[in-house]
């Protein structure tokens, strides 16, 4: 199974890339949201891992989200959204699955960072 990571972070990456292919995934990532259906294309994931926030835009997970959703190829592969927005707090509110809305936030499930690689598993098999 081939799982997509998109995170500005790349410790995150690095961590979760080693985790998942310990686990017996392939794993592809990128670290900013240029050339985002490219290499989706390109990849062809069966899940994607995407972070919220990003350098000089926090909502920027919102919008790759969405364009995710938009993208027939893609519409219905799982997205699993990494958030520390809850510890942060750049936003006024806190995010969790019922916020998860087909056209403002198109995403599966949501997993908290820092990422329990546990839990990041139980939600990919779960999903998958």
């Amino acid at each position: 199974m081939k799982i997509y990571i998109i995170d500005d972070d790349i410790d995150i990456v690095n961590s979760l890339t080693a985790y998942l292919e310990a686990a017996g995934y392939e794993v592809g990532s990128q670290y900013e949201e240029e050339g985002l259906v490219e290499n989706l294309e390109g990849f062809d994931p069966d899940l994607i891992i995407l972070d919220v926030m990003f350098p000089g835009d926090p909502g920027a997970g919102f919008r790759m989200a969405r364009t995710i959703r938009h993208q027939d190829r893609f519409s219905k592969i799982p997205v699993i959204m990494l958030s520390a927005v809850n510890k942060e707090g750049e936003f006024l509110s806190k995010f969790s699955s019922r916020d998860i809305d087909e056209v403002y936030l198109p995403v599966t499930e949501f997993v908290e960072k820092p990422v329990d690689p546990s839990v990041l598993i139980e939600k990919i098999k779960k999903l998958t």
